[in-house]
């Protein structure tokens, strides 16, 4: 088990559940943007928001976005460790530093010293992108990635500083998996996991999904980012289905509904994102559902999946049966609104 760690009042680490962190995207120079950026994170499920701090007048955001965002904040630093020491003068809640480009050790004695006074955390944070690939491939990049946040550990360490997290990302899945496994070897703080540069969105999300899944399959890792090409929603949404998926936590009621083929006779495709929609409209209402719903495209699985769920629904042509704890309870047809399917469930 790893040791707990906070970041603001977020508990990360030790019997914690594993943490979502999101990190806003929008342009440093519209703040009212950004907080509507953060706020919607929020909603979505972020439990900590990282914000790229790269000019000094940019760690004032701090204050700004917390007066609508109950979430902590975490100031992304590089090159410049005045700029931590700023960051937790305006108040965010966790630092995350590069030992690639902040390197001197009496700078880090002097973020670690401002960090310990202010009760701030700080991410030892690394990418693959900042070492030059030679030979060696993944593994040597792996052992690169881990000695380079060693050696900062160590320099922590010596302040009697000890609220650390630690992130080891790569671009690719093995060197990612491989990096991880082997600071877990050695240490016990808390592990931010991710793939970076995943890519186009579909590839980030293999990826991430991957990177990140096998490694929490595995006991590693305490808090996820889910990188995209993309909205910062959607990173929320995709690492909220990957602890989900692997039962880590649960978020929202989970629709298994089948990948179709010849034999279905109705249109699942449009009948399931109508389904999805409701639920998550209702959801936001308040509405509870079942942990688990089956909506199946025919008679081969379909009685079978949607009876072991809580409550489902067998399709045959033009209309569909309703199971609810493996029994029969009725029968809707294929055009009926997911309203009154959900109706018919006794759902609703």
């Amino acid at each position: 088990m790893s040791r707990t760690v906070s970041i603001g009042p977020l508990k990360v680490g030790g019997k914690n559940p594993v943490r979502i962190k999101g990190m806003l995207k929008g342009r440093m120079d519209d703040w009212p943007a950004l907080r509507r950026e953060a706020k919607r994170l929020e909603r979505e499920g972020a439990e900590a928001i990282r914000i790229a701090v790269k000019h000094k007048k940019d760690s004032a955001i701090a204050g700004y976005i917390k007066k609508r965002v109950r979430v902590p904040l975490v100031a992304d630093i590089h090159f410049q460790h005045r700029l931590a020491l700023q960051a937790i003068e305006q108040g965010f809640d966790g630092i995350r530093l590069n030992p690639l480009n902040i390197t001197g050790a009496a700078q880090v004695r002097e973020v670690a010293r401002a960090a310990k006074q202010n009760g701030v955390s700080i991410r030892v944070g690394v990418n693959s992108g900042g070492f030059r690939q030679g030979t060696g491939g993944e593994g040597r990049l792996a052992r690169q990635m881990v000695a380079a946040v060693s050696r900062y550990i160590k320099l922590l360490e010596k302040e009697h500083f000890f609220d650390i997290m630690v992130s080891l990302k790569a671009s690719t899945v093995p060197a990612t998996v491989k990096a991880n496994r082997l600071f877990r070897d050695t240490f016990q703080y808390p592990l931010h996991l991710g793939v970076t540069a995943s890519g186009p969105f579909l590839e980030g999300v293999v990826k991430s999904s991957l990177g990140i899944g096998m490694l929490l399959a595995e006991g590693i890792g305490e808090v996820i980012r889910v990188s995209l090409t993309g909205p910062s929603f959607w990173e929320i949404r995709v690492a909220k289905s990957i602890l989900q998926s692997l039962g880590r936590r649960h978020f929202y009621p989970e629709i298994i509904s089948c990948p179709t083929c010849s034999r279905c006779q109705v249109n699942l495709v449009r009948i399931v994102d109508r389904f999805r929609n409701e639920v998550n409209r209702l959801q936001s209402q308040g509405v509870s559902f079942p942990k688990k719903i089956a909506l199946m495209g025919c008679e081969v699985n379909g009685p079978g999946e949607a009876a072991q769920a809580e409550v489902g629904v067998a399709f045959g042509k033009g209309r569909g049966v309703i199971f609810r704890k493996n029994k029969i309870i009725g029968t809707i047809p294929e055009t009926a609104h997911a309203r009154d399917i959900l109706s018919k469930m006794g759902v609703l």
